[in-house]
This record gives C-alpha cells, sequence and structure tokens, in this order.
C-alpha cells in the first residue's frame, strides 16, 4: 500500500472515530438533559402537592383558632395529615435525582421531614396545653422553611 493511500486510511479512520466520539457525547447530553428535565418536573410536582397539603392543614388550624373546632377536633385533623407527610417523603425519597440535584433533594426531604415533627408537637401542644411543645413546633417550622429555601436556591443556581 502507497503511503498516500495509507494517510488516506489513517484520516478516514481518525474522521470516523471523531464523528462516532461526537455521536456518543451527544446521545450522553441528550439522555442528561432528559434525566434533569425528569426530575425538575417531579421535584416541582412534589413542591406543588406539598404545598397544597400544608395550605389545606392551614386552613383547619384557622377554623381552629376562629374555634369553629374544639381541641380533640384538631388533634383528630392533625393525625389524618401527619400520613399526608409521611407519604411526601417517601415520594421524594423514591427520586433518582442527578448527581448535581442530590443536596437540593435531601434538603427538600429535611424541610418535609421538619415540618412532619412540627406539626406532630403543635397537635401535642393542642392536646396537653404545653408551651414548650408549641415553642419546638414554631422551630422545627422555622427549620423546615430554612431547609425549603435552601433547597429552591440550590436548584436555581444549577438550572
Amino acid at each position: 500500500m502507497s503511503k498516500k493511500r495509507a494517510k488516506t486510511y489513517a484520516a478516514i479512520g481518525i474522521i470516523v472515530a471523531l464523528a462516532s466520539a461526537g455521536i456518543y457525547l451527544a446521545s450522553i447530553s441528550s439522555s442528561q438533559i432528559l434525566e434533569e428535565k425528569q426530575f425538575l418536573e417531579n421535584y416541582y410536582s412534589l413542591v406543588n402537592a406539598t404545598t397544597g397539603v400544608t395550605e389545606t392543614y392551614h386552613k383547619e388550624i384557622e377554623k381552629w383558632e376562629k374555634d369553629q373546632y374544639d381541641d380533640r377536633e384538631l388533634v383528630t385533623i392533625t393525625d389524618s395529615f401527619l400520613p399526608k407527610y409521611d407519604l411526601l417523603v417517601d415520594k421524594a425519597s423514591g427520586f433518582k435525582p442527578p448527581q448535581k440535584y442530590h443536596e437540593a433533594l435531601d434538603l427538600y426531604i429535611s424541610s418535609l421531614k421538619s415540618e412532619r415533627e412540627s406539626y406532630a408537637m403543635f397537635r401535642d401542644f393542642v392536646e396537653t396545653g404545653d408551651p414548650k411543645l408549641n415553642e419546638t413546633s414554631i422551630d422545627l417550622l422555622s427549620n423546615s422553611t430554612k431547609y425549603e429555601l435552601e433547597s429552591f436556591n440550590l436548584i436555581n443556581a444549577l438550572r
């Protein structure tokens, strides 16, 4: 084989190899984009579901504050809401986020757990009247908000 022909084959081989590598990298990139898109859709859906549960529960608390419910009724209502937060935590824990979003998801799960624990403490406060339980509930709810905002900020910074 002549040197000219060998160089031509080598050049064609390099072009084919580069094209193959480019196609491979493009497929990785598009699968990563798809994975990120799916995670973000799931994340925002979870946030919306959580907001709905929280708003509904807070409306129940408002009724209690207006004496439309007695303490026992609010305890029962709270008991019915706590498992909803467990389901939200379970749902979030089942997500498979891209690596860069792991911390943001962990923060959101911490937010959900803290919110749930806050309402459990509030329930105990309503049942017992112990003001320390109310203080603990408020602190936990504050932590929940902090974790949630940290999660949102991280998601926005990574997008």
